[in-house]
């Protein structure tokens, strides 16, 4: 062998060498950030003037306890006609069987109730009903949830459906940010079959965050839901197409006309127009998209129509332009898509408002209230009028909490299990196809 290549190699070796003895001594100074409860949130490697943060998303606390906390339940139909149920309790997760098509959990001293049954999905063109009622960006908050349906008189006292053959529409980004996503979308689900045997109709339409979730990108999600979700099997199995709530959200719509009041999460741009999509097919290239594997399919007219960065979930030209994207709206933009799809005026979420607002000369009208300062505002259409109310229910969304550290230990299995996790999340979330 050559003698240059000799020394080539012992340099190669002796670099190698000396980059795992920087790794190893990098690692053995790093910590594990959590909550307060003990919930992963990030793995911090130390460089000297800061340190660098890698989120962690399939990691597992030790001890933690999340009190009167359930996640969950995560229910699959099995072929012999039962169900078979996963749930996370406090600190412990649970299971069970169930023949019926209602499961009931007891956890931290209340007992909950799941309807199991298919709610169907309600028609996303239809005449303009007596009562439609507006929420948006839920965002994984229960609480909120539960307070609006009552002062709006949605649900009883007992909490079940009491709106008749009203409409509740719900303008996307139920999931994310909040820890009770799994509470927000059983809700959803059991008023929609409520609701369809008095008449009326729950419309859960697909924001941008749903499409995270149901894509298996875990970013946005709530430290302590993904301690649960990975107590109970993983994100990616917990909202499985073979999950009554995964199949369920898979089939919600991404439009919706009501009379002609027409409903998407983010807006109709030029893009959207220019793709001569209906109400109907911008739902159907969506639901399309679910049945395709994992790879980036091709780019199409409809796929940016409901995906890509100028598509009904994620436009914000009505506000603003975005950079490389689209410019901001006109007025002459807004009566094209008026005029495309038929209707009076268009309403949306997905961009933050400090109160319900009506854009562009009153034909659209913003409804994202979902943060601290806003107005605690709410949409209703009385006989096809629209009205805002004023719910006086607050969004009570908690600031960040602090964080606690642990050190990381290299001799603790778990510990390699969770650095194994992060890396392969990083190559996993790197992989996912954009903007598809």
């Amino acid at each position: 062998m050559p003698r240059i290549v000799k020394r080539t190699l012992l340099l190669v070796s002796l670099l190698a060498a000396v980059g795992a003895i920087a790794l190893l001594i990098l690692l053995s100074c790093a910590t594990v950030e959590t909550t307060t409860r003990g919930s992963p949130t990030r793995f911090r490697v130390p460089l000297g003037v800061g340190d660098v943060a890698f989120p962690l998303y399939s990691a597992t606390g030790r001890q933690v306890v999340l009190p009167g906390l359930l996640d969950g339940p995560v229910v699959r139909r099995d072929g012999n006609g039962t169900w078979s149920a996963t749930w996370f309790c406090e600190d412990e997760v649970g299971q069970a069987r169930v023949r019926s098509d209602r499961l009931r959990i007891d956890c931290a001293g209340q007992r909950h109730s799941f309807v199991l049954g298919d709610p169907g999905v309600a028609a996303a063109v239809a005449p303009m009903p007596g009562r439609v009622a507006v929420l948006s960006d839920l965002e994984g908050n229960a609480a909120f949830l539960d307070k609006s349906l009552r002062k709006l008189g949605i649900v009883d006292a007992a909490g079940d459906w009491d709106y008749g053959s009203g409409h509740l529409v719900v303008l996307g980004d139920s999931v994310d940010r909040g820890r009770d996503v799994f509470a927000v979308l059983w809700r959803l689900h059991g008023l929609a079959v409520q609701a369809d045997a008095a008449g009326g109709a729950v419309h859960v339409l697909l924001g941008n965050h749903e499409q995270y979730l149901l894509r298996t990108n875990p970013t946005r999600a709530h430290p302590d839901h993904l301690h649960a979700l990975n107590m109970m099997g993983g994100y990616r199995q917990a909202f499985a197409d073979d999950t009554v709530i995964g199949h369920w959200l898979r089939r919600q719509p991404v439009a919706l006309k009501l009379g002609s009041v027409l409903f998407v999460h983010g807006g109709v741009g030029p893009a959207v127009v220019r793709s001569g999509l209906s109400v109907e097919q911008l739902n159907a290239a969506m639901r399309a998209y679910w049945t395709r594997p994992a790879t980036a399919p091709p780019r199409t007219a409809g796929l940016d129509a409901v995906l890509g960065p100028a598509g009904v979930t994620q436009y914000r030209g009505y506000f603003r332009g975005l950079d490389g994207r689209y410019p901001a709206a006109t007025s002459a933009d807004v009566q094209l898509a008026l005029e495309h799809f038929d209707a009076s005026e268009i309403v949306v979420a997905h961009t933050l408002v400090e109160r319900i607002q009506s854009l562009h000369g009153g034909r659209v009208r913003a409804v994202d209230v979902n943060s601290s300062d806003a107005r605690p505002e709410v949409l209703v259409y009385e006989d096809g009028v629209a009205r805002v109310v004023d719910l006086g229910v607050p969004r009570n969304l908690h600031p960040d909490e602090e964080r606690t550290f642990r050190e990381f230990s290299l001799a603790d299995a778990a510990d390699r299990a969770l650095l194994w996790d992060m890396c392969r999340d990083i190559r996993r979330l790197s992989a996912l196809p954009y903007p598809y």
